[in-house]
């Protein structure tokens, strides 16, 4: 039996593609070959999810804090308890903690890639910029690293970009997994959507109402394809720090009635046969998993051209791309899309063959735990 730990931090269980991949990953591996642990911050949606699942979860609360002494002790003296063999280390302060561990441990480890780094990361400060990047050096001097894994070609573009001190990044593709089968549809929720659909033209924006998703772009493209009179309906699922703010505005630009915020959904993929787009206006990503989900559901998708959506969406013509600096290249983009049924219908059309015959969670499974296994051939 192989045990990995996975380290995690900035995790909720609520719109989160990186919970969501790991979730994929310990639902789908061979529970015969892999032993799936998580160490995290804590929060008892996650730990409940997790138990039921067999999950093996450590909670240790000093991942919240910037740096910690605390974190380090608790990482160290888990690995060493449970007789970890792979270390698999989600965003930066895990990946610096636990690489720092790894110096004195030696075990097989790997940094996962979600998006963003250090020095071009807008939510650190300078102070913390210097602290990470001096411990991402020592990391990498001492060889503690054994694998970076990125959600896509341009990530990897932007990960050797910033740095070139880690080894040649492993490109994957999460993919599509329909795992929220248990999750209950609201049919109020349902019906509501159900009748704006005989009317009106469903955009929907699925994400975290955080800065980075820039939601306000997506309500600013919305306002003017609606001056031009079209019959449309944006939906926003998702909760955030944003929320009041984001509300605000659209009372301020009178589109209250054009426009819903439905808060977090469980479950939402059960409502996507009721889009007929899905918008992305984010100033970065890494892969989303709410991108797959569209295709799966033969939703046409748009986004600007960040992360990897390129390279999916171009590659597989099921949705188009705009330059994130243009939103009047998105508002053609999206108007283009209302107005033709057969475009959206091709487009969703080419999304579901490609997941059914490339982006997979058989696929993305497969490709995970072969980087597992070849880290331990001797």
């Amino acid at each position: 039996m192989i045990k990995v730990c996975h380290i995690a931090n900035n995790i909720t269980g609520k719109a989160d593609g990186v919970y969501a991949h790991l979730k994929m990953i310990f639902r789908n591996s061979d529970n015969k070959k892999f032993q799936h642990y998580l160490i995290f911050h804590g929060g008892k949606k996650i730990e409940k999810e997790l138990s039921e699942m067999g999950i093996k979860v450590f909670v240790s609360q000093s991942l919240k804090k910037k740096i910690s002494v605390k974190a380090f002790i608790d990482i160290c003296n888990f690995i060493k308890k449970n007789d970890i063999q792979i270390i698999h280390a989600h965003f930066i302060k895990p990946y610096a903690i636990s690489g720092l561990v790894n110096i004195f441990l030696r075990r097989k480890f790997i940094f996962n890639y979600h998006g963003l780094f250090i020095f071009k990361n807008n939510y650190y400060g300078w102070i913390e910029k210097i602290i990470y990047g001096s411990i991402h050096y020592l990391i990498n001097i001492f060889k503690a690293v054994d694998v970076v894994l990125v959600p896509s070609k341009r990530s990897k573009e932007l990960l050797l970009a910033e740095t070139k001190l880690f080894p040649e990044p492993v490109v994957y593709y999460n993919g599509y997994s329909n795992d929220e089968t248990l999750t209950e549809i609201n049919s109020e929720l349902y019906s509501y959507i159900e009748k704006l659909k005989k009317e009106k033209i469903i955009i929907a924006i699925v994400g975290r109402l955080e800065i980075d998703k820039r939601i306000d772009k997506a309500i600013n493209i919305f306002k003017n394809i609606n001056l031009r009179g079209y019959k449309i309906h944006l939906l926003i699922f998702g909760d955030g720090k944003l929320e009041i703010d984001l509300k605000n505005l659209v009372n301020k630009l009178y589109l209250i009635k054009q426009m819903d915020f439905l808060g977090y959904i469980e479950g939402v993929n059960k409502y996507y046969n009721l889009f007929d787009v899905v918008l992305f206006t984010s100033d970065w990503e890494g892969m989303p998993i709410t991108m797959w989900e569209a295709m799966a559901h033969k939703v046409p998708v748009i986004a600007p051209d960040v992360g990897g959506f390129k390279e999916i969406l171009e590659v597989n013509n099921c949705g188009f791309i705009y330059n994130p600096d243009n939103l009047k290249e998105a508002e053609l983009k999206l108007q283009n899309l209302i107005a033709d049924i057969s475009l959206r219908e091709n487009l969703g059309m080419n999304g579901i063959k490609a997941i059914e015959e490339k982006y997979n969670v058989n696929n993305f499974i497969k490709q995970i735990e072969n980087v597992y296994l070849s880290l331990l051939v001797e």
